[in-house]
């Protein structure tokens, strides 16, 4: 709990700082490509919080692993994660960063699992009835779930909508059964 908390501290100070300099996208694609490169490549998290490895080539790590996504806020940012020992949460902080910026921008992150693929006019269908629902925009990551058997299950961050056909004989069982 504490880190999530640490976290959010940090990712809220990247943010507030990106919106000053004006460089809240650059600073959101370059942290999901370090986030990106980070999970693939395990090890560079250990090289940069490796004790007897120089700042200069932990800087050059840095930027290299940016790539195109490169800016000198997120590389001082990333250079104090690795300084006070923070790179840890970098995962969690990417998250949270990506959480403030969808509250600014008044975009709903949400997970849609079907038990079959959604043909893409039924998947911007969904999208647009759920932005009236949701009165925002909508990021969707879809999965298809066969054990859903049919239907749908849609959450948000605070709420879940169980309209899959596995979802509906549970509550016919809780309904026969008296739980």
């Amino acid at each position: 709990m504490k880190d999530l908390v640490v976290a959010q501290k940090y990712a809220q100070a990247l943010f507030a700082e990106a919106r000053v300099k004006n460089e809240l996208r650059p600073c959101q694609e370059g942290l999901e490509e370090f986030v990106r490169v980070a999970r693939l490549r395990e090890s560079l998290i250990q090289v940069l919080s490796h004790p007897f490895i120089a700042e200069d080539e932990k800087k050059r790590l840095i930027h290299a692993a940016l790539g195109n996504g490169a800016t000198a806020l997120l590389e001082r940012f990333l250079l104090l994660l690795v300084e006070k020992h923070r790179l840890n949460l970098l995962f969690a902080i990417g998250q949270e960063f990506q959480a403030e910026v969808d509250r600014f921008q008044n975009v709903q992150a949400l997970s849609v699992r079907s038990a079959f693929p959604l043909p893409e006019p039924h998947r911007n269908d969904l999208q647009a009835r759920l932005e009236t629902w949701l009165k925002s925009k909508v990021r969707m990551e879809v999965q298809v779930d066969p054990s859903l058997i049919g239907g749908l299950i849609i959450q948000t961050r605070d709420y879940v909508l169980d309209q899959s056909l596995k979802g509906q004989l549970k509550k016919l069982e809780g309904v026969l059964y008296g739980h």
